[in-house]
């Protein structure tokens, strides 16, 4: 499953709100006990390390994470 959503993002610019700030979400990680780490980009193209439960808002055009569990995916 994360290997497809890989590939979707490969292929897609999806905007992900963490804070204040805005990222693409370039790549997700494997989930391990009590993490699942995802990597963002920012403006100026560097790479960033998160966790899914830091994302507060996903671009509002892509809705496919909108029902995912809240306590996967961190609520605004």
């Amino acid at each position: 499953m994360i290997e497809n959503m890989n590939n979707l993002l490969e292929k897609n610019d999806i905007m992900v709100r963490i804070g204040s700030n805005w990222y693409r979400l370039d790549e997700l990680g494997p989930i391990g006990h009590n993490s699942f780490p995802i990597f963002v980009s920012d403006e100026d193209g560097e790479s960033i390390e998160f966790d899914m439960a830091d994302i507060d808002e996903f671009d509002p055009e892509f809705e496919i994470f909108r029902d995912m569990d809240s306590t996967i995916v961190g609520e605004a």
